[in-house]
């Protein structure tokens, strides 16, 4: 199956649930060479032994040393990555002036900057090699104002304008 998928290899972030678990499945059954980013070890092990063709990384993309890891691995020229699909996120829920502003700090930390550092490191291996496909995940929440959702919405909001710009930049 893999001849009909325009990539070898790829990077998935968020990989232990969800949408970037429903990925690797899809990527692990195909047999391409996929790199699993999450926090939680054990669910990335779990991927591991159904799929022969995954390689584990745990890493929190809000500590700077998780997100220079997957960095360091998008950019690894050695073994390279055709596919990074950034899918880490999180939303808090509920009236702003309620929140923990430091759990807002980490969402926007890891739906924006995170993705952003990924996004770059991704552009910045494949462009010269002329080659390579970025996937961020945004959210139907990106396209109007969500009250009880609002960082989440905005975060996802920048998600789908940086996306947009840069599929210009590079098509």
């Amino acid at each position: 199956m893999t001849e009909a998928l325009p990539f070898t290899s790829a990077l998935v972030t968020g990989a232990s649930s969800g949408i970037g678990e429903a990925m690797v499945e899809v990527l692990g059954e195909a047999g391409i060479r996929t790199v699993v980013v999450a926090r939680r070890v054990d669910r990335l092990d779990e991927l591991a032994a159904r799929f022969d063709c995954v390689e584990v990384l745990a890493a929190d993309l809000t500590d700077p040393r998780g997100l220079a890891a997957v960095v360091a691995r998008v950019s690894d020229s050695a073994v390279p990555i055709d596919l990074v699909v950034n899918n880490a996120g999180f939303g808090t829920s509920g009236d702003l002036h309620e929140l923990d502003a430091d759990r807002l700090d980490r969402e926007v930390q890891l739906n924006i900057a995170a993705l952003t550092r990924i996004s770059h490191a991704a552009l910045a291996a494949m462009v010269p090699r002329g080659r390579g496909y970025l996937l961020n995940v945004s959210s139907v929440a990106s396209f109007q104002p969500a009250p009880k959702l609002a960082v989440y919405a905005a975060t996802k909001a920048y998600v789908t304008s940086l996306t947009e710009s840069l599929h210009e930049e590079v098509r």
